[in-house]
């Protein structure tokens, strides 16, 4: 009897230190974006900035979790792929702006030329 329940506790206690398995295209959606935000320049913007830190940061957290057995470490990837998706949105919002005033600037120049 004895010998039975150490072995119970053994078997529980090993299944609570398992890890949490992340599937690997989440974890690449998620790393993919954070890529992108990157690319178009989100550390340049610092509402973006901040979105991409805090992506990188929760991505190696939910890797943490996940090492750990923590079921929430997929919850905690979604949100980092949300804040990198944010962060790039962000980004290129800043890009859009800046083209439009450019633009802006380029058509009072030409008004202020006149027609020939």
């Amino acid at each position: 009897m004895m010998k039975e329940l150490m072995m119970s506790v053994a078997i529980v206690g090993l299944m609570g230190c398992t890890a949490v398995q992340i599937p690997a295209e989440r974890l690449q959606r998620s790393e993919a974006s954070i890529r992108g935000a990157e690319e178009v320049g989100a550390s340049g913007v610092p509402a973006a900035r901040l979105h991409l830190q805090l992506a990188k940061d929760q991505t190696v957290t939910a890797k943490q979790m996940a090492a750990n057995g923590e079921k929430r470490a997929l919850l905690v990837l979604a949100r980092a792929e949300s804040d990198a998706e944010l962060a790039l949105g962000l980004a290129r919002e800043a890009s859009v702006h800046d083209d439009a005033l450019r633009a802006a600037q380029d058509l009072k120049a030409v008004r202020d030329r006149g027609t020939p």
